[in-house]
């Protein structure tokens, strides 16, 4: 080791190095006539082999190694070599070449030295397949958010400011693999934690599990979300950690949301021994956790949560047209989503078209009744309480409409009305007919899933900007 990372590399023996990878491409695709993916590192400098590109390595690999599973691919071969023009592995993967590029592409914008990683991938002819014929993003260059190649093209940047940017890079990459994260990250990770724990807990949420009973679910109670909540955090770390880091248009961080979502709903049920208890929540709150993250970043002032929805709206701008209404055109291969179903039965958007807003039933029904009810000293709990009712009664609740239809979701909008005009958590008459109501939603198998998580949204939100103050 020490031996390779003393050695400095010229020119030659970069090219002796692309050409030994590519004849080892040449040998697993003639074997496994199959895609082949390559994994490098871009180091600038005339010293290519050390601990930081052997790291980045290997956390790329387990990171394709998770898609590949998680896509149904079959992993053929690995080959992993140590060379002072630096390490490299190679994957024979019986899988499509261009989702295995969209994967690749995914890891590397995921953080900021992620862009030292050079992912190819090779169809089983040996077609490499680029960004530009997927429609992927260009890649960014090292120093500036601007395409790579144009600033290559036109040397913008000083071989000292490429240098300097990479070692900013590493420097932030030595500091995640020791478990250090920005203060305002670990504020944002932790506060996420205490809104999904704070959901699940007050009561009596009618339907709903909560700290009393289990509602209208047979399968799960509080220790259920206890264990699927703190499952969930490595995740909204990861989410804010991934746009505190991000670079370009906003939207661009969808797509590797996602990808964090994929492993994090894998823990989530392992976790809960199968039972999906926050699947909704991890995709919107994951979205939200990672618009905090931008917005501390940029510093908006005393405007934080003004400026956390709207980066929710530019991550998610688009996603009702390319998620949705693609869906008249052509069907997916794959079994259908809840949210996939409701729209072509009823052309509800659900939270697609609630994030693509910026939540506006967050922003002008959650939050001012969360604010209106502890300004009336009402406890926490109640407080959290009436915000749900609020929701309840405003919101166009999918998982009422993917469990019964729309008579239903009516009468709960209708009941949820009532109870607010009688007061809600402020009255005895409230208290005790939204009890009575748990017990009947109970009963009648009725869950309000999208209100509440609506409701971790609003708690988040208000917490955050107490939590921040900036």
């Amino acid at each position: 080791m020490q031996q390779l990372q003393s050695q400095r590399v010229i020119l030659q023996d970069i090219l002796d190095a692309k050409e030994r990878r590519a004849q080892m491409q040449a040998e697993l695709r003639s074997y496994y006539r199959a895609s082949v993916v390559s994994i490098t590192v871009n180091m600038p400098g005339n010293v290519k082999y050390n601990d930081d590109t052997v790291t980045l390595v290997y956390k790329a690999l387990n990171a394709v190694r998770t898609s590949i599973k998680n896509s149904g691919f079959i992993l053929l071969e690995e080959r992993i070599y140590y060379c002072y023009t630096g390490p490299a592995a190679l994957i024979a993967v019986r899988g499509d070449a261009r989702i295995l590029k969209s994967i690749a592409v995914v890891i590397e914008e995921e953080h900021a030295y992620s862009r030292l990683l050079d992912i190819d991938v090779f169809d089983e002819i040996g077609q490499q397949i680029n960004r530009q014929n997927q429609g992927l993003p260009v890649r960014k260059c090292l120093v500036c958010a601007e395409a790579a190649v144009n600033c290559m093209r036109e040397k913008r940047h000083s071989p000292e400011e490429v240098l300097k940017a990479v070692g900013k890079m590493m420097l932030d990459h030595r500091t995640e693999q020791a478990g250090c994260l920005p203060k305002e990250i670990e504020i944002i990770a932790g506060t996420a934690l205490e809104a999904m724990l704070f959901e699940a807990a007050c009561a009596p949420a009618p339907g709903l599990v909560d700290r009393f009973n289990s509602g209208a679910h047979d399968d799960m109670d509080i220790f259920t979300f206890i264990r699927s909540s703190s499952a969930l955090v490595p995740a909204m770390q990861r989410c804010a950690m991934a746009a505190w880091n991000h670079s370009g248009p906003k939207e661009e961080l969808l797509p590797i949301l996602r990808y964090i979502g994929t492993g994090a709903e894998k823990a989530m049920f392992e976790a809960t021994e199968g039972i999906n208890t926050q699947k909704g929540l991890l995709f919107l709150l994951g979205i939200v956790v990672a618009a905090a993250g931008l917005a501390v970043k940029e510093r908006p002032g005393n405007l934080l949560v003004e400026t956390i929805l709207a980066n929710v709206a530019g991550i998610c701008s688009g996603i009702v047209a390319s998620d949705l209404e693609i869906l008249k055109n052509q069907l997916p291969s794959r079994q259908l989503s809840a949210g996939e179903r409701l729209y072509l039965s009823y052309g509800t958007v659900g939270i697609r078209g609630e994030v693509e807003k910026g939540l506006p039933s967050v922003a002008n029904v959650g939050l001012p009744t969360l604010h209106d009810a502890l300004s009336k000293g009402l406890s926490l709990n109640d407080a959290l309480i009436q915000t749900l009712l609020s929701l309840m009664a405003e919101t166009e609740d999918t998982t009422i409409l993917n469990r019964h239809d729309y008579s239903v979701l009516k009468s709960v909008q209708l009941e949820a009305k009532h109870l607010m005009k009688l007061g809600g958590m402020v009255t005895k008459a409230g208290k005790r007919e939204i009890a009575l109501l748990d017990q009947s939603y109970a009963k009648r198998r009725i869950s309000p899933g999208g209100s509440a998580d609506l409701l971790a949204v609003t708690y988040f939100l208000y917490a955050i900007e107490k939590s921040l103050k900036v």
